[in-house]
């Protein structure tokens, strides 16, 4: 039989009652006083808190003797005449709940085997645990923000949706392969054809709708690839509406998602100059023009490249080092510095022409880096911070590996050149010497001589001291006078003859 020390609690339903008789309670309440009357010291008062109310009466009863011994309490199941046999001092209240229970009707209990989410457990039913959670069950589902039309839209990654059920897995395959070889290659751009072109210039005019650009293309007197990268170049800006908030951004008709679809073209030329501007900072998407050069196997016909006038940084030229028959690149005013020329050194195999001119960031130190591109038979660095020590390294190395090269330099060291007369005897006649080898062999009266007849047309030169200072300061004019000659050869005709040095 089990005992209950005290009455369960079930904190979640305060109606609780276990289902027990009043005479099986009473029946271990009894033999608990029984144990506790053979003690010769009663357990503390904190013990006697976790009894229940009518164990406390109990047991004051039996201290005090007068009352019927607990052992000879009926044993019948009646609950009631259990508690009116029970007559002892201090339980009236007891008696009070007996009288009371007996003039009141019986409550009818409303009862229900269904569990239910709202109402809870039972009344006088213990609670239970519930783990239905069917209302906290919510989903998302991402959709992504277009701003243009996607009927011509190109996304290398979408594969057309069909029915799982119609879609073998040959059909798969081809799909998959097929956008594999779009995002590696770029996306099919068709003949230049009549029938080839019409599908091209309807998908473009899908990409930037409301400028009538299907219409101007038509009319175009030679329609073709090339002709529509140099039209969409030249004509400027767009301006693109995106919301209340963000008014308009502008974007370039030359824009990634345009160039991407001509990877696979054969056009030759293109000019990003319109596409790069930054419109105040409008253009939202110039720079990821730079992200579709840097995927393999495109453009691989382009052979002229233009960033002329708008701002590039050093590393964004990294993007079209790849790029196997650019042979011209335009890079005017664009900002660049030294960083910038080292990264051209992959087009060593193929760059002919290249202009770096006004950008004052270049100096002297990207000399070694443009040495290293042999091929080139055109270069300007007009208006750069290269000044005559690197431009003499320069003429060195065209000369002694006789390498022909149109050049154009800083107007600095253009001045200098013109006014190589007045800075050292230009054409010395014996018995003064040119060759900067001799000097050592010279007399101090020859040393003296010689720094003289400099002296006659640049004051500065001083042509005096001791025999050592003389020969220094002689072999340092006669060599400087023999690179500057060299400078001026490549200017004049593009071929440093040996000649020049005599």
């Amino acid at each position: 039989m089990p005992t209950y020390s005290f009455p369960i609690i079930d904190e979640n339903n305060p109606l609780y009652c276990p289902a027990i008789t009043a005479s099986t309670y009473l029946s271990s309440l009894r033999h608990q006083a029984h144990r506790r009357s053979t003690r010769s010291q009663f357990k503390p008062p904190s013990d006697q808190l976790l009894m229940s109310f009518a164990a406390r009466i109990l047991e004051k009863a039996l201290q005090e003797g007068d009352h019927m011994p607990l052992e000879n309490l009926p044993q019948s199941g009646n609950d009631e005449s259990i508690l009116a046999s029970f007559t002892a001092p201090g339980c009236e209240q007891l008696s009070f709940i007996t009288h009371r229970k007996k003039s009141r009707p019986p409550l009818k209990r409303k009862r229900s085997n269904t569990f239910s989410d709202i109402h809870g457990s039972p009344k006088y039913a213990r609670s239970t645990l519930s783990i239905h959670e069917s209302s906290f069950e919510i989903s998302v589902k991402r959709e992504r923000l277009h701003y243009f039309s996607s009927k011509y839209a190109y996304s290398p990654f979408v594969v057309p949706k069909k029915s799982p059920a119609k879609t073998t897995l040959s059909e798969a395959l081809k799909v998959k392969i097929g956008s594999l070889e779009d995002e590696l290659y770029g996306p099919p751009i068709g003949t230049e054809s009549p029938r080839g072109l019409k599908p091209f210039i309807e998908r473009l005019d899908a990409m930037m709708p409301g400028i009538r650009l299907k219409e101007r293309l038509c009319k175009l007197p030679d329609l073709s690839h090339q002709a529509i990268a140099d039209f969409l170049g030249e004509n400027g800006m767009m301006a693109v509406h995106v919301s209340t908030l963000v008014s308009h951004f502008v974007s370039g008709l030359l824009n990634p998602r345009v160039l991407d679809s001509l990877r696979a073209s054969e056009i030759w030329r293109l000019a990003l100059a319109e596409t790069l501007s930054d419109e105040d900072g409008l253009n939202l998407a110039g720079k990821s023009v730079f992200t579709v050069f840097s995927k393999l196997n495109g453009f691989l016909f382009l052979s002229e490249l233009s960033f002329s006038s708008v701002r590039v940084q050093d590393i964004d030229l990294v993007s079209i080092t790849h790029l196997p028959r650019l042979t011209t690149l335009h890079l005017n005013n664009t900002g660049i510095g030294n960083e910038a020329v080292y990264h051209l050194v992959a087009l060593r195999r193929s760059l002919l022409h290249l202009s770096i001119a006004t950008n004052p960031h270049i100096d002297d130190d990207a000399v070694p880096a443009l040495l290293f591109l042999s091929k080139l038979s055109f270069l300007t660095i007009l208006d750069t911070s290269i000044e005559m020590p690197g431009l003499r390294r320069l003429a060195r190395t065209i000369y002694d590996e006789r390498r022909i090269i149109d050049i154009e330099i800083p107007s600095a060291c253009e001045r200098y050149i013109d006014n190589m007369a007045q800075l050292y005897l230009l054409e010395p006649a014996p018995p003064h010497v040119a060759n900067p080898a001799v000097v050592p062999e010279l007399s101090a009266a020859a040393l003296k001589r010689n720094l003289a007849a400099h002296a006659a047309c640049n004051p500065a030169i001083v042509a005096s001291g001791t025999k050592p200072e003389m020969a220094a300061r002689l072999k340092d004019l006669l060599e400087t006078r023999e690179m500057d000659l060299l400078v001026r050869e490549m200017l004049q005709s593009g071929d440093a003859s040996p000649a020049a040095c005599q």
